[in-house]
């Protein structure tokens, strides 16, 4: 009897084990197929980014020399103009900036999706950066700019190329949802230990609850058609995250809209 017990005992973890092979090398060729389908996406995704790339570099080469030399006529180097050939050349030379700020909008997009957004920390002088950020934000834009900077000077660690990016953006997009040419975008930064927060306000039209939750959307945009791609966000937030924080939006319909980021001062574990 006893006998019959053992070789039942041993015959049911046979089959045991004989199924829990099985299971292991079907769980195994199912892992190896994932990865290789995930080099092949990878593969795509770094292939489709060099091709932006190289055609954004196309576009952007002679749009540059056509603004430059529409500035050219702007400033009448060549000779006097008629008000109706400024207004011409002026028209060109703001569409050749548009379109050469779309392009480099496509080619980050197409760098995010293709895993190839780094961000590079370096040590900096907080207000002494924003500073700077907005002066060239200043010769940008012909709207008023007011930086606050409260509390003492601040060393943190952040990307100054890529939170550039983000400033530019979201005072742009400030810019664009605040039709009255008298009002001001505020940037305020300062250091709230352990984060770096910063706070872009407006005083535009705000935003209803629908337009907030498709904020951060790719290609969604509620600017007028020709004033906003809808990508510039969809990288804002990618490069906020990017540094370890989070963005957030406070926002009232007719009333203004303020963005806040926030991030770890001393960089992301």
């Amino acid at each position: 009897m006893n006998l019959v017990l053992d070789l039942l005992v041993v015959g049911a973890a046979l089959v045991v084990s004989a199924g829990l092979g099985w299971w292991l090398v079907r769980l195994r060729r199912q892992y190896v197929t994932a990865q290789r389908e995930i080099a092949r996406l990878k593969e795509l995704a770094v292939r489709k980014a060099d091709q932006v790339s190289v055609l954004s570099h196309e576009i952007r080469t002679p749009l540059a020399l056509i603004k430059g030399s529409a500035d050219l006529l702007v400033e009448e180097t060549p000779g006097p103009l008629t008000d109706v050939q400024r207004r011409f050349a002026t028209t060109i030379s703001d569409s050749a900036e548009h379109v050469i700020a779309l392009a480099e909008d496509l080619l980050a997009q197409a760098r995010i999706e293709a895993g190839l957004f780094e961000v590079h920390l370096r040590p900096v002088e907080l207000r002494a950066y924003l500073r700077s950020v907005v002066r060239e934000l200043r010769l940008v834009h012909d709207r008023e700019i007011v930086l606050d900077t409260p509390g003492p000077p601040s060393r943190v660690l952040l990307d100054p190329q890529l939170v550039h990016q983000l400033l530019s953006n979201l005072v742009a997009n400030s810019l664009r949802h605040d039709p009255n040419p008298v009002n001001r975008v505020t940037v305020r930064g300062y250091v709230a230990d352990p984060d770096v927060v910063i706070a872009i306000s407006d005083r535009g039209r705000g935003m209803t609850e629908e337009q907030r939750a498709m904020l951060f959307e790719r290609f969604r945009s509620s600017a007028a058609l020709g004033e906003g791609t809808g990508i510039g966000l969809y990288i804002s937030r990618h490069i906020v995250e990017l540094h370890g924080g989070s963005i957030h939006v406070d926002t009232i319909a007719q009333h203004g809209t303020t963005m806040l980021v926030t991030f770890p001062a001393g960089g992301t574990a």
